[in-house]
């Protein structure tokens, strides 16, 4: 996926499937309001971030997807809630 053009059919695309977006980013959320927008709303778009240069591991994004999917928030599941930051 490339961020220029922005790929926003893909999320299109995707969207009927998706319960909700993740955007995981070495920054401070430059893009996820350009994966809000590319959603128009339909799902909610959670942000997980690191600045710094430290890219997340594997395992520290697996951990937001599942604490997004209710997995690790005591059953609540952020795909029904709005967009928040994880």
């Amino acid at each position: 996926m490339t961020l220029w053009p922005f790929p926003r059919r893909a999320f299109v695309q995707v969207g009927p499937g998706a319960r909700c977006f993740l955007a995981v980013e070495m920054s401070a959320g430059q893009m996820v309001e350009d994966v809000r927008l590319a959603v128009e709303g339909a799902r909610p778009v959670h942000f997980y971030g690191r600045t710094g240069g430290v890219v997340p591991s594997v395992r520290e994004v697996a951990e937001a997807i599942i604490k997004v999917a209710g997995g690790a928030t005591g059953g609540q599941d952020l795909c029904q809630a709005s967009s928040a930051d994880v």
